[in-house]
């Protein structure tokens, strides 16, 4: 092999491996679970939710059970994803009852008791798998009614988990 061919070969190498998304870039892929939205997505992997529907051709943000998401991340912010999504999202355990409301709202809204006002929660129920997405409008007050209740949801959000009793178990997930 001559010296040109190989100065060639090595030179079309380097440009192969400076254009190729793979050695600058990470291709991310994410499946999507019930529940989950573009906006939860962004959040979990700290991508802008436009970027999202642009890499993956979406025109609306709806989203469909186990669609899968790819996107393309520069490589020193997606280090540290995984270390980041045990620090961001917090699931727990407990249980979930109505707010006892004088009038009707058709909100989906809850009281909880350490998240902040305006975050977004997956409640599932785990008697059936219902999952219904709640907003945080307030502190759940630490009264003897809420002692062994973590969430209080609108009637709505609560009839939506289809509860055969008033007190329910349930799994929260949510980011901080």
């Amino acid at each position: 092999m001559s010296v040109k061919v190989l100065k060639i070969k090595v030179l079309l190498f380097i440009i192969l491996i400076s254009t190729s998304t793979s050695f600058s870039q990470d291709t991310i892929s994410h499946v999507v679970k019930k529940g989950e939205t573009l906006y939860f997505i962004s959040k979990l992997y700290d991508v802008e939710i436009s970027e999202l529907k642009k890499q993956n051709n979406l025109l609306t943000n709806e989203l469909s059970i186990n669609q899968k998401i790819v996107f393309i991340k520069k490589s020193n912010a997606y280090n540290n994803v995984i270390e980041e999504q045990d620090k961001k999202t917090k699931k727990e355990e407990g249980f979930a009852a109505s707010i006892d409301e004088s009038t009707e709202s058709d909100k989906y809204l809850a009281l909880h008791k350490s998240a902040k006002n305006g975050t977004i929660i997956f409640v599932k129920n785990q008697m059936n798998g219902n999952v219904v997405i709640v907003r945080v409008i307030g502190k759940l007050p630490n009264t003897g009614n809420n002692e062994k209740i973590s969430i209080r949801l609108s009637s709505i959000a609560f009839d939506k988990l289809d509860a055969i009793d008033s007190i329910i178990p349930v799994e929260l997930t949510y980011v901080k």
